[in-house]
């Protein structure tokens, strides 16, 4: 009988510290963002309408510091501003990876903020984000109910809370690993390379084109082409960051469908490599996060106008 309790006493003891230990193990290698939540703008998904909004985030950083990292992740595409400086953004694709950036230079002992714009065409996607101060000192700003979201854009939000645009609470999505993101890795990331100059395209010219569209018939999803009239702007051969600006204002997101093509006779095909640029109530321009090599932008329904910043 004192045999058997003492293998039953090893087998709950062994059982515990390998729990333990791979508990320890599995935060060191998925839970890179403590107590982050995936957030989101409070909207009923399943209306599969565009959607952008802008999360922010005030907060104190103490003295004393090592670094000051942001790593954030918002799907399906996001700029970055950190204290009023636009650090950088992307298009997420199939590839869920946290971008880390050492904000540091830009990091004050006391106030900071955090802004960040998300852009959904289909109004689904996530956000996550949190702020590391040493390798003992992770996740010192998470994602939580804590954030403010904005639905309407006004740049004096990059600086400081506006209370007469209404912010709204965040919709809690979760905690990782959720969804389509699962565990989430994470990766160094370069800031944005600031403007130093505009191109405006050489010719403009009015077209019809074919709109690849999705529509279901008798229950069944196809895809169809739809003729449309677009406007063609034609840069010569360039690299750079597209801006789309818009006339007037909405008092909901709205998208604009843009193609790039680097031969005119690719702008007659029907071609599925869209891309949308969503704007908010009160946005006039929007930039691609991305810089990209090109001769022509395709701009359906012409409207909007578009130049090259680089």
């Amino acid at each position: 009988m004192k045999r058997l309790t003492i293998v039953v006493l090893f087998i709950f003891f062994f059982t515990a510290a390998f729990t333990r230990l791979d508990r320890v193990y599995s935060q060191k290698f998925f839970d890179v963002t403590g107590q982050a939540y995936w957030i989101w703008a409070p909207h009923r998904i399943s209306r599969n309408e565009p959607v952008v909004f802008f999360a922010t985030r005030d907060f104190d950083l103490p003295e004393q510091r090592l670094y000051t990292s942001i790593k954030i992740l918002g799907d399906p595409e996001y700029t970055l501003w950190f204290n009023g400086y636009e650090i950088a953004g992307r298009r997420v694709g199939d590839e869920r990876e946290l971008d880390v950036y050492d904000v540091s230079k830009l990091a004050k002992t006391g106030r900071n903020r955090i802004v960040v714009a998300v852009r959904a065409n289909q109004g689904v996607g996530g956000l996550l984000a949190s702020v590391d101060l040493a390798p003992e000192v992770e996740n010192w700003v998470v994602t939580d109910a804590r954030w403010k979201i904005y639905r309407r854009w006004r740049p004096d939000i990059l600086l400081r809370d506006s209370p007469d645009l209404g912010p709204a609470a965040p919709m809690l999505v979760g905690e990782p690993p959720i969804g389509r993101w699962n565990y989430v890795t994470s990766a160094s990331r370069e800031f944005a390379q600031p403007f130093e100059r505009t191109i405006p395209p050489r010719e403009v010219f009015t077209m019809r084109a074919l709109l690849p569209t999705i529509r279901t018939r008798a229950g069944v999803a196809i895809s169809v082409a739809d003729p449309v009239r677009a406007q063609a702007f034609d840069f010569g051969f360039t690299k750079g960051r597209v801006r789309l600006t818009i006339e007037g204002d909405a008092t909901v997101s709205r998208a604009i469908t843009v193609r790039y093509a680097n031969a005119r006779e690719e702008l007659d095909r029907v071609e599925w490599a869209t891309r949308a640029f969503v704007f908010a109530p009160g946005e006039r321009t929007v930039i691609d996060p991305e810089v990209e090599s090109f001769r022509y932008v395709l701009v359906y329904g012409g409207k909007a106008a578009a130049d090259v910043v680089q």
